[in-house]
């Protein structure tokens, strides 16, 4: 049996010897959004087959499927672990086997880094990656994959104006966006354009212009519809696809006029809204989730509460199945509201308990996956070395073999054939040089990552506290009130149980092997607090940052970095955190 049968008979989902990389990168495509657990699975078993050929599109672009996914999910963390492997995976990529060889960085993928960023809040940043977007887009050499990029970089940042209430200024990005897309003629990017419109004159309390995109989006849908070449059942995959996506563009519409209603407290216009929204959503988990938590929240407006419990419900159990922890935890906090409509206080401190294990599971839960997905790639590169140790080993044979053919024959030839084998020996021992050196910058971009993590799961915890502390204030009656007492002590305990985590100390020391040792060796007056501290400067924290994770107030941690300068004896013009970054140790 050839080693290929072996790998065919591993494969779940495709016989990669035999199948076009085009066809996997489509399958991956068409399911990302729709079966995104599945795509998560198709996507590691086809890393662990095209990783093996080195670095390229292909791999790029599964990488890139990984992080988008990631990102659907809520999931920043581990999106942009993925988005950064796919970046890395273009810049080892020769030169003449990229799609775009212009280009810098690929530009998709700096869309979607501006994503990450938009989601987290992150407006400058965000801004700061779809312009580079916009530049790279600028270096490619196919017209329409141009235009097209060009196109969602603008739309993107219009997004970015509409979130900050600048709807002049998103109003110019998007008629710059729908000028591209009218040159081209594609019926979803039209689409898209006008269903943005629509979003942006809802929320600029414009309702009667967001109606007029509103009927273009769906004019378009129809058109789709009495065109058999459009339906998925008698389409290629490319126009199946655009189907699906302007069927969901409508229900985006009506997401819109009911996010509108709901803000003016319109309910009923909202609920009739939410609910034809409903209907477009059947392949998208993620907009379904959303839209119905918000449909919720308006059948408690008119107080039909049977309806509120049957839909939350509905949410929750679909939240479940495709790992979506954060409108999850919508779903629940939703749940609270109908239990205090329903005056059910007994069920309502059982939520509030399942609400708070929730959010204290979700950084572990972040973390494990993170932790697979390492473990993933750590398989999928022992395999390769075991390949290329293999290759290796077959090699020296033949070298051997040879070498010993040609001292029978000639002895000058032996020494010939010495300096090739010690010349190929420098450069595999330099490759696996690099390769440690790549490990031990991977697990740095993991620390920073972590430290990120930890720094908005307290903020998100201190404001669960912050905020059950205040409905439990509305409570009428001391007696009601006392009943959350253990509640809240339980929740200030878990979150000082977590700052006294000393995992961060452990990741640290393995990311920067020795850095700690050395400090203690040279600075002996620095206790544990102080090298705490100095881990968190060397990742670049601010103060803000460190006191919550450290449980301090800012003064508090002025204070000790004060202290620390005296004792490594810095002077008034050196600044303490250079120092630690640029540490030799």
């Amino acid at each position: 049996m050839s080693s290929s049968d072996v790998i065919a008979q591993r494969n779940l989902y495709f016989d990669y010897y035999k199948v076009d990389s085009k066809e996997v990168l489509d399958t991956l495509n068409s399911i990302k959004y729709s079966d995104p657990n599945k795509a998560i699975k198709m996507s590691f078993e086809a890393l662990e087959f095209y990783l093996n050929k080195g670095p390229s599109p292909v791999s790029t672009s599964i990488y890139n499927i990984l992080g988008e996914v990631y990102l659907k999910k809520d999931l920043p963390v581990l999106a942009l672990s993925y988005f950064t492997d796919a970046i890395l995976e273009f810049e080892l990529t020769p030169k003449s086997q990229r799609l775009d060889k212009n280009v810098n960085t690929p530009p998709w993928i700096l869309i979607n880094l501006g994503n990450i960023y938009f989601n987290q809040g992150q407006i400058l940043k965000s801004i700061e990656k779809y312009t580079q977007a916009e530049d790279n887009f600028g270096l490619v050499d196919k017209i329409l994959v141009r235009d097209r990029g060009l196109a969602t970089t603008y739309n993107n940042k219009a997004l970015v104006y509409i979130e900050m209430g600048k709807f002049k200024d998103a109003l110019d990005f998007l008629n710059m966006a729908l000028s591209i897309r009218s040159k081209n003629d594609k019926i979803s990017d039209m689409a898209h354009s006008y269903k943005s419109l629509c979003e942006l004159y809802f929320k600029w309390n414009m309702p009667k212009k967001a109606l007029q995109f509103e009927r273009k989006v769906d004019s378009l849908f129809q058109f789709m519809e009495n065109h058999p070449e459009y339906l998925p059942e008698k389409s290629d995959w490319t126009s199946s696809m655009d189907y699906d996506i302007l069927k969901s563009y409508v229900g985006n519409c009506f997401e819109y006029k009911g996010d509108y209603y709901l803000a003016i407290e319109d309910y009923q216009n909202a609920v009739l809204s939410f609910s034809s929204a409903e209907s477009y959503y059947e392949k998208w988990p993620f907009q379904l989730t959303k839209m119905l938590n918000n449909k919720t929240l308006a059948l408690l407006g008119v107080n039909q509460y049977k309806l509120a419990v049957q839909t939350n419900k509905n949410v929750i159990d679909l939240a479940k199945e495709n790992d979506l922890s954060l409108e999850l935890e919508r779903a629940l906090a939703v749940k609270l509201q109908i239990l205090d409509g329903l005056k059910k206080y007994d069920s309502f401190t059982q939520k509030v308990d399942s609400l708070v294990s929730l959010l204290e599971n979700r950084y572990s839960s972040q973390i494990s996956q993170l932790l697979s997905g390492i473990e993933i790639k750590n398989e999928i590169f022992l395999g390769q070395r075991k390949n290329e140790e293999q290759a290796s080993f077959i090699q020296n044979v033949i070298l051997i073999s040879i070498i010993l053919i040609l001292i029978l024959a000639f002895l000058s030839a032996y020494f010939i054939s010495r300096k090739v084998y010690i010349e190929k020996q420098i450069v595999i021992a330099n490759q696996k040089e690099k390769l440690a050196t790549s490990d031990l910058e991977h697990k740095k971009r993991e620390l920073a990552m972590l430290s990120t993590n930890i720094v908005q799961e307290n903020e998100i915890m201190s404001t669960i506290l912050k905020d059950l502390r205040y409905y439990v204030s509305l409570l009428k009656t001391p007696k009601d009130q006392k009943l959350f007492v253990p509640l809240i002590n339980s929740l200030n305990r878990s979150l000082n149980d977590k700052r006294k985590d000393d995992n961060y100390a452990d990741q640290f020391s393995a990311a920067y092997p020795g850095y700690l040792e050395y400090l203690t060796r040279t600075y002996s007056e620095l206790s544990t607090s102080d090298l705490k501290l100095c881990t968190f400067l060397r990742m670049n924290l601010n103060t803000k940052e460190i006191a919550d994770i450290m449980g301090l107030s800012v003064r508090s941690v002025e204070s000790r970095r004060y202290r620390l300068r005296k004792k490594i004896n810095l002077s008034k013009d050196q600044d303490l955190v250079s120092f630690l970054i640029k540490l030799e140790y």
